[in-house]
């Protein structure tokens, strides 16, 4: 077998490693490729506080394994996942992301896998000696919203100087904020094929993007709000800002609004197999972090 080298990627590895990631699809309802062009290096750093890939190089020097880790503050993010390597090399690309973990002060670490991609679960949750443990935690709705919902009210948003947009009601109080993100300038979602429900249901949805197409759209994040209702009237005013796409993303199980939903599984990492209890564990996670 010829020698396989694992190092920290540079911002020279950062064009192969986004073709790497691409040959890979998230399955499911529907197949998205997720991409971070043009350099995925560059992609991650703008994500995160800090952040780093974990490469595998073969003896000609090319990529076949990749492994991302995103810090924002004490909190880690594994994505990016893709390998090209044999079992008994797995502990060298584990040990230089726990390592990129520890120098950071990170406390917990997380990952995300799509509820339908039931074969990586399994492999996953399965407890192998050369891997850390993967436990589940939660389960991440994310909302796929159309743009242009009617407005029932006479409420206000408005763009304040601290990044949030807010709501306010008739009389100036504040009734909901939260931040709108666009991020598809450096990282990308292709629809790669629909499954057979959608396939059928797409003539009659005509803001869904067609396969193949790179997904233009918004994401909210850091949503808040008095009650259902101010959320609901938040969802509604933002879907009028100019912003790109027919749809936005807001993740929440509870979506007072129409929209079509997709689950992930949130997955603490726990690199010291110690964790007698993962739901004490407090995570936020919303899809603008993923």
């Amino acid at each position: 077998m010829k020698e396989i080298r694992y190092e920290y990627a540079t911002e020279k590895d950062g064009e192969e490693i986004a073709a790497l990631l691409e040959e890979a699809e998230f399955k499911g309802g529907i197949s998205i490729a997720y991409c971070r062009r043009p350099n995925a290096v560059l992609s991650l750093a703008q994500d995160s506080d800090k952040s780093a890939y974990v490469i595998a190089r073969n003896s000609d020097g090319k990529i076949i394994g990749v492994g991302g880790c995103a810090i924002t503050g004490d909190v880690a993010y594994l994505t990016g996942m893709r390998a090209v390597v044999t079992p008994m090399n797995i502990p060298k690309a584990y040990g230089l992301l726990r390592e990129f973990c520890a120098e950071n002060n990170v406390a917990t670490t997380y990952t995300t896998i799509l509820e339908d991609n039931v074969s990586v679960q399994k492999m996953l949750e399965k407890k192998r000696p050369s891997m850390p443990y993967y436990l589940r935690h939660s389960t991440l709705v994310t909302n796929i919203i159309k743009k242009g919902l009617r407005v029932k009210d006479k409420n206000r948003l408005s763009f304040e100087a601290d990044g949030f947009y807010v709501l306010r009601g008739i009389g100036g109080g504040e009734l909901a904020r939260g931040k709108a993100v666009e991020q598809w300038n450096y990282k990308q979602y292709v629809v790669k094929k629909y499954g057979w429900q959608l396939r059928l249901l797409k003539p009659f949805i005509k803001w869904l993007p067609n396969e193949n197409e790179v997904l233009r759209f918004f994401t909210l994040r850091e949503v808040v709000g008095c009650d259902a209702a101010a959320v609901e009237s938040f969802l509604r005013h933002v879907s009028h800002l100019p912003l790109q796409g027919d749809f936005f993303l807001y993740g929440g199980p509870d979506c007072p609004v129409k929209s079509i939903k997709y689950r992930s599984i949130v997955y603490v990492v726990d690199w010291d197999k110690t964790i007698k209890d993962v739901s004490r564990i407090q995570l936020d996670v919303e899809p603008a972090n993923l």
